[in-house]
């Protein structure tokens, strides 16, 4: 029997489970607060869960969505790269970055990416698959377990693009945003775009406060053609206009980053 992911699950999420199972909610409280406040996800080892709840879910579902399977260490400054494989044995990269006490963690999204920057490995393994919530969240729970410095800043700029799995990556956020779950500030999410246009829109539509980095990496359209080929699309003029609709001033604390990479 393939177990349902327990991990990535949000609290309502959580007290329904409870409840199907003729138990109090607020046990789903509990487990929200193990997994995301406390990012300790063996059930076994969640002292104030009832044995009967554990037994269901020992039986049932699973947290087991990443493992580690190579670390690499910086020599120049205090950078860890975690290559983590995933339960049906595809790997992904985060980065963990350590610079005093401002703690960054650039996370992935996808297994492999569909956008083809030309100047990105990633772009080479196309697109596998959407990463789900659980395994987006692993990411940070692992990296908290690994790295003794808390960790304060997250940006999503690792492999694959954001919104091309939108829904995934929006909720993610409000579990690492939460007050009751990672307790990070909005201002403390980056999600780095490469300019996917209808979910930038959705984006500013749905007023999320989360920082937004649109990663242009060129200043015309005919270079941004050959590095990034959405622009074909999409291109600059396309995305400046949608923010140029954006009301700044009523729907702060909402900011967007245009990021241009040089050397390329």
């Amino acid at each position: 029997m393939n177990k349902i992911d327990l991990l990535g699950l949000d609290l309502l999420e959580l007290n329904d489970l409870c409840n199907n199972y003729n138990l109090p909610k607020f046990h789903g409280e509990q487990l929200y607060d193990w997994m995301y406040q406390k990012k300790i996800i063996d059930i076994s080892s969640m002292s104030n869960i009832p044995d009967s709840l554990k037994s269901i879910l020992l039986e049932n579902y699973t947290t087991n969505l990443l493992t580690i399977e190579k670390k690499l260490y910086s020599k120049n400054d205090d950078t860890v790269k975690y290559l983590f494989k995933t339960i049906d044995n595809n790997l992904i990269e985060s980065v963990s970055m350590i610079d005093n006490s401002r703690h960054t963690v650039c996370i992935s999204s996808q297994i492999g990416c569909s956008v083809n920057c030309s100047f990105c490995a990633t772009a080479k393994m196309g697109i596998i698959r959407n990463l789900n919530i659980g395994e987006i969240l692993k990411q940070l729970i692992i990296i908290s377990q690994e790295r003794e410095e808390p960790i304060s800043n997250i940006v999503f700029m690792g492999m694959g693009e954001p919104f091309l799995n939108y829904n995934n990556v929006i909720k993610s956020c409000e579990i690492m945003n939460d007050t009751k779950g990672f307790n990070l500030s909005s201002k403390k999410i980056t999600i780095s775009t490469s300019g996917i246009l209808p979910k930038i829109k959705q984006y500013i539509k749905e007023n999320h406060k989360y920082k937004l980095a649109i990663s242009l990496n060129a200043s015309n359209n005919e270079t941004r053609n050959e590095l990034i080929p959405i622009n074909k699309k999409w291109n600059i003029e396309d995305i400046l206009l949608a923010l140029s609709e954006y009301n700044f001033k009523k729907y702060r604390p909402i900011m967007f980053e245009y990021v241009l990479i040089k050397g390329i």
